[in-house]
């Protein structure tokens, strides 16, 4: 098993395995779309649907990734790819293979991704599942504040 931890860094989120930054991502405040940029190129990740419960990273020539519960997508062979998210973390699991991310406690504090086996293009498709599980906590703090905000009244 190999373990990545993903942290902000300079306004962006940072995948490093402990010999430097392999891959970042950036999103704005809502968190509502991102771009991802590894050694392989540039990446517009966003969300699957209105609830954020997955997430695809796309360029031109067409979606990489796709995690979502019904239905996902990962680069390289293999069967099918099944992508859990829960309220702290998620786990895509294809074949054997597994990679689990686990949420900080708090927005901006550190993330583990536990790599268990062989995954083509790991780094687009961890911060991927980050993008995933930070967008749907981010879109339930906005609900939060919305709530209260409009409570006051």
């Amino acid at each position: 098993m190999t373990t990545l931890t993903v942290r902000k860094q300079d306004g962006a989120f940072v995948l490093d395995s402990g010999a430097g930054p392999r891959a970042s991502l950036r999103t704005g405040w809502t968190w509502r779309c991102g771009e991802i940029r590894t050694g392989s190129g540039l990446w517009t990740v966003e969300p699957t649907d209105r609830r954020r419960f997955g997430a695809t990273a796309h360029a031109e020539h067409g979606v990489a990734v796709r995690l979502d519960p019904h239905r996902s997508h990962v680069p390289g062979p293999g069967g099918v790819a099944r992508w859990s998210p829960g309220r702290c973390g998620g786990e895509l699991v294809r074949d054997g293979h597994r990679l689990a991310v686990r949420l900080g406690g708090r927005l901006g504090g550190p993330i583990r991704v536990d790599v268990t086996g062989v995954w083509a293009d790991v780094e687009l498709v961890a911060l991927t599942a980050c993008f995933a599980l930070m967008s749907r906590r981010r879109r339930r703090t906005l609900i939060m504040m919305a709530v209260v905000g409009g409570g006051g009244g």
